[in-house]
């Protein structure tokens, strides 16, 4: 599992913390899947938003553990799909 941080915190206020991003294997383990789970939770609580690919085993776990503690969730996999489209008309 990989994950980003986009630390917003001396930004502006009203970004609370910032943005965590997380990507993982196409067969996450179960020990990867419970650090997915603890690790964006703990950011969660703090009201930092979450990113990832919701059609992934990791990505879905990140989705709905931003549902749950009732945060942001960025749809990552719609981002690469406007780029690929973007691509393909230059």
């Amino acid at each position: 599992m990989r994950v980003f941080i986009i630390d917003t915190r001396n930004m502006a206020p009203e970004l609370q913390g910032g943005l965590m991003g997380v990507e993982g294997t196409s067969n996450p383990t179960a020990a990867e899947k419970q650090e997915c789970i603890e690790t964006m939770s703990h950011y969660a609580t703090d009201g930092w938003a979450i990113a990832a690919d919701p059609y992934t085993p990791i990505g879905l776990l990140a989705a709905l553990t931003a549902e749950t503690a009732c945060v942001p969730f960025v749809n990552l996999s719609r981002f690469a799909d406007d780029v690929n489209r973007r691509a393909q008309n230059v």
